[in-house]
């Protein structure tokens, strides 16, 4: 029986998620002044590319 290569969907919106977070903190612990708007779009963007980057390899090792 075949593996479902959709069964971790939830895995890239948890990487954006955690991603944006961790930025978003990391600005406003290094920063506190600001809103830490641009630590989240930087971190949406990185959680972004390594989600993408994840069921890329999901696709490529599903066997």
């Amino acid at each position: 029986m075949p593996k479902d290569p959709n069964r971790f969907w939830w895995i890239s919106l948890v990487l954006v998620f955690v991603t944006a977070l961790g930025f978003w903190y990391f600005e406003q612990r290094t920063f506190p002044q600001s809103h830490g708007t641009l630590g989240v779009i930087v971190g949406f963007l990185l959680g972004a590319f390594l989600a993408a980057l994840f069921e890329d390899y999901l696709d490529q090792n599903a066997k």
